[in-house]
């Protein structure tokens, strides 16, 4: 907004982010309002972007106006990510170097868990060899989307086996994307723990080391698991035969993406 103002998070624009809907109430996200010098960043993203869909390169002194100075004083970056062929995106690159560098915790809150056998490979080092607490938020039975909460269902198995916790919301769709690593670093945008976030999509994420932020993101994290229903290893090989079909339905379609 004006080049001086910038905001982003997970939500969409969309009234289900802003009105209850009978029993469906309101979905669960965060947003962040940046300001200082990440709002340029944040910019160029999306003049890139724009330049991809429209062809027109945003150049005028109306778009980009000096920047007023913001008043914390967090270290920030802003890391877009765009389809690489055969390598590896900065989402990933992102992502897993800072999963690889988790010492003592690793908090995340995503609305579509599908991760890659490369990203749960990661998640089992944490955990079984530095003995990271790994504790994991993902929608309940308000998914938005049965079939990916089913695939979704379906990869718990081995990460709970090595002691990762996962929790399902129950109030309603969770659609925050977040990550807290050792209470220092945090990151936001619109990256989800899944494939197509990882070599598929355009994303932007901003990322922030400071205690500070990252202990409020904390408590917004354990209100939400206050809310949330912990999965359980026996519970999880209980699984019904439907939901066994749907995961397997669901992998098939995996495949051919």
């Amino acid at each position: 907004m004006d080049g001086e103002v910038g905001f982003i998070g997970g939500s969409g624009f969309a009234d289900h982010w802003l009105y209850s809907k009978g029993k469906h109430r309101r979905w669960r996200d965060t947003m962040f309002c940046v300001k200082g010098e990440a709002v340029k960043s944040l910019q160029s993203v999306f003049a890139e972007n724009w330049l991809e869909a429209s062809g027109e390169i945003l150049t005028d002194k109306i778009y980009f106006p000096p920047l007023c100075e913001g008043k914390g004083n967090v270290t920030t970056q802003v890391v877009n990510s765009s389809p690489s062929a055969g390598r590896s995106t900065r989402a990933r690159v992102l992502y897993q170097t800072l999963l690889a560098s988790a010492r003592e915790t690793i908090y995340i809150t995503t609305p579509y868990f599908l991760p890659d056998r490369s990203v749960r490979a990661e998640f089992a080092r944490a955990v079984e060899e530095r003995g990271v607490d790994l504790t994991i938020i993902t929608p309940g039975k308000q998914s938005d989307h049965l079939l990916t909460r089913r695939s979704s269902r379906r990869l718990y198995g081995d990460l709970l086996k090595v002691g990762a916790r996962i929790y399902e919301y129950v109030p309603s769709m969770i659609h925050a994307k977040i990550m807290i690593v050792d209470r220092m670093w945090c990151v936001i945008g619109s990256t989800n723990f899944d494939h197509r976030s990882f070599g598929l999509n355009d994303e932007v994420n901003l990322v922030a080391c400071d205690e500070e932020l990252a202990q409020r993101l904390y408590l917004d994290f354990q209100s939400d698991l206050a809310q949330s229903e912990l999965v359980s290893y026996d519970d999880w090989k209980k699984r019904s035969i439907v939901e066994r079909v749907h995961e397997w339905f669901g992998w098939i379609l995996e495949r051919q993406q």
